[in-house]
């Protein structure tokens, strides 16, 4: 999996092959083809399998028996922890070729709603009061869209003190809550 994320990233899907990844790999190209019958289906596959719900179901089930703010705040730190561990899959499915791709497009819408869903679930438990749908949607698009936004900005700011993705995510989810119940 990691010769194919390198090669789709270097030089994109369409122009790699099955059997550049097969030499990457060490393996035979017919072992590819005896667990997927194309490269689409591999890209399929890779999609899934690195999703950040996907690769972190154990963590965020644990999460429910943890008290609801610091589950929240748990939360956002696999998120950022994904995130920053993942940037090549991050850069190959946000790249041109992919967001074209409409076999792979819902599996990345999917992955993306997921993700809003479990960031909803988390706020509303951390929430001390009933709020409307619509600001919880919103709030959770913040929470995802504020932690996505500094892993990638603070790795630039390296040469200055950067912000801890810990203390940043603890600060942006108590913000996210005030204002959630400012709205109710």
């Amino acid at each position: 999996m990691e010769a194919s994320l390198e090669l789709f990233t270097k030089k994109g899907f369409n122009a790699t092959t099955t059997k550049e990844i097969a030499v990457k790999s060490g393996v035979a190209e017919g072992l590819i083809f005896y667990y997927f019958k194309d490269k689409n289906e591999l890209l399929n596959y890779f999609i899934r399998e690195f999703s950040f719900i996907g690769s972190l179901q154990n963590e965020i089930k644990e999460l429910s028996k943890v008290e609801p703010y610091m589950a929240l705040i748990k939360f956002g730190q696999l998120y950022a922890n994904f995130l920053s561990c993942n940037k090549s899959f991050l850069t190959f499915i946000w790249s041109p070729e992919i967001v074209q791709n409409t076999n792979v497009s819902k599996d990345i819408v999917d992955f993306i709603n997921t993700m809003g869903e479990q960031a909803r679930s988390f706020l509303i438990r951390a929430s001390s009061c009933t709020v409307e749908k619509k600001t919880v949607e919103t709030a959770a698009s913040m929470l995802l869209s504020t932690i996505l936004t500094h892993v990638l900005v603070e790795e630039r700011k390296a040469e200055k003190k950067p912000i801890r993705n810990d203390d940043y995510i603890e600060e942006i989810a108590t913000f996210i809550l005030k204002g959630m119940q400012i709205s109710h």
